[in-house]
């Protein structure tokens, strides 16, 4: 069962971008799985590794941003930087078993996710589209 739907309205045209965008909600929706199965050690070592993803997939946005000069990069960091935070402080209470993941908190990178894609990354695709930046 999918938690996040992955389909023409989540593409945002940047063959790279999407192709992270797709691998990320391909992942929450296997974290999503082992969290309704309650296999909690996976759930945990895939949250781990979408951490990792994350990180790596914000670096690649941002040098896109700089290599394109788009005037929002601080912006758009500031809002990649806080969500990781928000990631990396859940998954150390997770780690130190001060809490446990659950599917609640999937529902805060949903949210997220799609907010982010339609008012960041969405309007970033079409300047580097603009800008001819691959």
């Amino acid at each position: 069962m999918n938690y996040l739907e992955w389909d023409d309205s989540s593409v945002v045209n940047h063959a790279k971008i999407d192709r992270e965008h797709k691998k990320m909600v391909l992942d929450v929706n296997k974290l999503y799985n082992y969290l309704r199965s309650n296999k909690t050690e996976k759930a945990n070592k895939l949250m781990v590794k979408i951490l990792d993803d994350l990180k790596q997939h914000f670096e690649t946005e941002e040098s896109l941003m700089l290599k394109s000069k788009i005037p929002q990069y601080i912006s758009h960091k500031l809002e990649h930087e806080r969500f990781h935070k928000k990631i990396k402080d859940l998954l150390s209470k997770v780690e130190a078993g001060k809490e446990t993941l659950t599917i609640d908190h999937l529902k805060v990178v949903k949210t997220w996710f799609f907010n982010h894609l339609d008012f960041k990354d969405r309007p970033l695709a079409n300047f580097l589209t603009e800008h001819n930046i691959k």
